[in-house]
């Protein structure tokens, strides 16, 4: 939800910011942080289901498709 409210909902605010930090246009250095807070997203949620076993969870439900299925296609 955080990558979808920062590249949308807050696209009006950003666009109307004139400052050019580093020679960069604001929106592009919007976007280009947006990237870095969308990879931290990504990686906080990767961790938080390996640390509630959902890749085991995954695996055995794999097994079992696998067996019920006849195998893989």
């Amino acid at each position: 939800m955080i990558p979808f409210v920062w590249q949308v909902a807050l696209v009006p605010v950003v666009n109307d910011v004139r400052a050019t930090p580093l020679e960069i246009p604001f929106p592009m250095l919007w976007q280009m942080l947006g990237i870095v807070a969308t990879s931290v997203v990504i990686a906080t949620v990767v961790r938080l289901d390996r640390a509630a076993g959902v890749d085991d969870e995954e695996r055995r439900f794999e097994e079992a498709t696998e067996t019920t299925a006849g195998g893989p296609a």
